[in-house]
């Protein structure tokens, strides 16, 4: 190689370099040997990561969609499916808890009602339909229920239930 052509290359690999660095396409050196970060926790990487889900079951209404429970900034939290969709007819809707994997083995059709004293009630049900979340209070022993239910209190009917699964 001679002198001009070595000359040539290092001023053509210079400006290669000066103008890569000003279009802002150069990283760092420091940033090719770091670890990279995680990327913040979306909520398909919270449902993925589960503790327990389910998939609602028909009881006395069509439904669609399911739940998960998840860990959520320091609280235990259950979360319904977008495409989560009960009775929006039906009045005083609640999340419900069963200590029985199958809640409506005692009971009958049309409207499943339940006994007093085989659930606990987490919360109103926000919506008929969507996403929605809910916190766990610590008072609700999980590892005592078996299934997630939505229950009309004022008629003692239950839409929908799921097991719980781990």
């Amino acid at each position: 190689m001679t002198r001009s052509t070595r000359a040539l290359l290092r001023t053509g690999a210079l400006g290669l370099v000066t103008a890569t660095a000003l279009s802002g396409a150069v990283l760092h050196a420091r940033s090719l040997s770091a670890p990279i970060p995680p990327a913040p926790a979306s909520l398909g990487q919270a449902m993925a990561m589960a503790m327990a889900s389910g998939s609602f079951r028909k009881a006395e209404a069509p439904v669609t969609g399911g739940f998960s429970i998840s860990e959520q900034g320091g609280k235990t939290v259950l979360t319904l499916s977008g495409d989560f969709k009960t009775n929006d007819m039906a009045p005083d809707l609640k999340v419900i808890f069963s200590p029985s994997a199958t809640p409506l083995a005692a009971t009958k059709a049309p409207g499943f009602p339940l006994k007093p004293g085989s659930y606990t009630v987490l919360a109103s049900l926000k919506s008929s339909k969507g996403g929605q979340s809910y916190v766990i209070p610590a008072s609700i022993d999980l590892k005592a229920q078996k299934s997630v239910l939505i229950w009309c209190q004022k008629f003692n009917a239950t839409m929908a239930w799921a097991p719980l699964k781990a």
